[in-house]
């Protein structure tokens, strides 16, 4: 099997209707996602919003708890809140004021659903394939093609 076949392949396994899930944003929702490698992708509607790549997929889906430690909670915050009074951007290092974390909260529980695939090899490669094909002006993700090692 080529390189592009064996994509192809993941990516309809990790787009299968049955893969899709709501997200509730709690502890009790990322215990039941599976503390292995792979790709996990974000969808608002119809439309693919974000996809990525890790070493440990309920270790990342516990991030999405914490608008420090990932880049789509502080993505969507700017996106829709910036011009509220008393918006202060997240960081690294600060979390949005409360009442934010509670407007990103709602916005990913109420709009976006996920679906994720435990893949061993290939991970980058296949958020890359993904990555490609999300529409530029409501892709959340914030960084380009990665350099090679």
């Amino acid at each position: 099997m080529n390189v592009t076949n064996y994509l192809t392949d993941l990516k309809s396994k990790l787009f299968a209707a049955d893969n899709w899930n709501k997200i509730t944003l709690t502890r009790q929702w990322t215990s039941t996602v599976p503390s292995k490698a792979g790709v996990y992708v974000l969808r608002e509607g119809t439309e693919i919003v974000y996809v990525g790549e890790t070493g440990n997929l309920k270790g990342r889906m516990n991030d999405l708890l914490d608008s420090r430690h990932h880049t789509i909670r502080r993505t969507i915050g700017k996106n829709l809140f910036s011009n509220h009074k008393g918006f202060i951007q997240a960081t690294t290092k600060v979390k949005f004021p409360d009442e934010f974390e509670i407007l990103v909260n709602k916005h990913i529980c109420n709009n976006l659903n996920i679906a994720y695939l435990a893949v061993e090899l290939g991970r980058k490669e296949l958020e890359e394939f993904i990555e490609q094909d999300i529409k530029k002006e409501i892709k959340l993700n914030k960084r380009g093609k990665r350099k090679p090692r």
